[in-house]
């Protein structure tokens, strides 16, 4: 009896030794994985993406300016007697009917998007530097889901003499969530256009000149 108790000793301890070898090299993948080959493979579809999502942000942008939105559809200056400028008033339908046709464009854009394939040569899923764009392409497949809104801006800039600049810019946001078999992070993109410009003639109140959003203008003239 002792002889096989003996005998199944060591048999038991290679047994240990290989389960503790097996989830040793387990941790050691797991954590090699994700702090090498995760990110380096997510920094890659994260770009891709976001130049895939931005130039569809863009396009619905500037099909919709393009159209045709001048400076006087959407602003009316006023002047005092004595040819001061007493109030920029804003056109706040038109605003918000072109910032709705812009962010619903860029909505339909991105929800057209679909899922979209992205070449990672094999090289760079062994995390190192000197490997990475190596090797055949291995293509995965990411779903790029977002979602668009958009901002006016207004910036007033000195142009001459009782001469000042007002240039009107829609920024437009959209946040993508990328599902991928590794992980599903958000991207955040950002677009800016010039939508219009109009040189104003005569002294801009400093009321005017301290504000950038269109939103303060329209709450200052509703």
């Amino acid at each position: 009896m002792r002889a096989e108790i003996a005998d199944m000793k060591p048999k038991l301890i290679r047994v240990v030794l290989a389960i503790l070898i097996f989830v040793a090299a387990f941790i050691f993948c797991t954590v090699y994985f994700r702090k090498n080959i995760v990110p380096t493979v997510m920094g890659t579809s994260i770009a891709q993406v976001r130049a895939i999502a931005t130039n569809a942000v863009n396009i619905a942008a500037t099909s919709v300016i393009n159209d045709g939105i001048t400076y006087d559809e959407l602003f009316e200056v006023k002047y005092n007697d004595a040819g001061d400028v007493s109030m920029i008033q804003a056109n706040s339908p038109k605003i918000n009917a072109v910032a709705r046709e812009i962010a619903n464009l860029a909505q339909a854009n991105l929800d057209s998007l679909g899922a979209q394939d992205i070449s990672i040569a094999v090289g760079t899923f062994t995390g190192l530097a000197l490997l990475m764009g190596f090797g055949p392409d291995v293509t995965i497949k990411i779903m790029p889901i977002g979602t668009a809104n958009c901002d006016f801006v207004s910036y007033f800039q000195s142009a001459g003499i009782n001469q000042t600049s007002h240039k009107i810019y829609i920024d437009v946001y959209a946040d993508v969530n990328i599902i991928t078999p590794i992980d599903e992070p958000t991207v955040r993109i950002k677009a800016e256009v010039l939508v219009c410009e109009n040189v104003i003639v005569g002294k801009v109140p400093d009321t005017y000149l301290s504000m950038n959003n269109i939103s303060d203008l329209l709450a200052l003239n509703p």
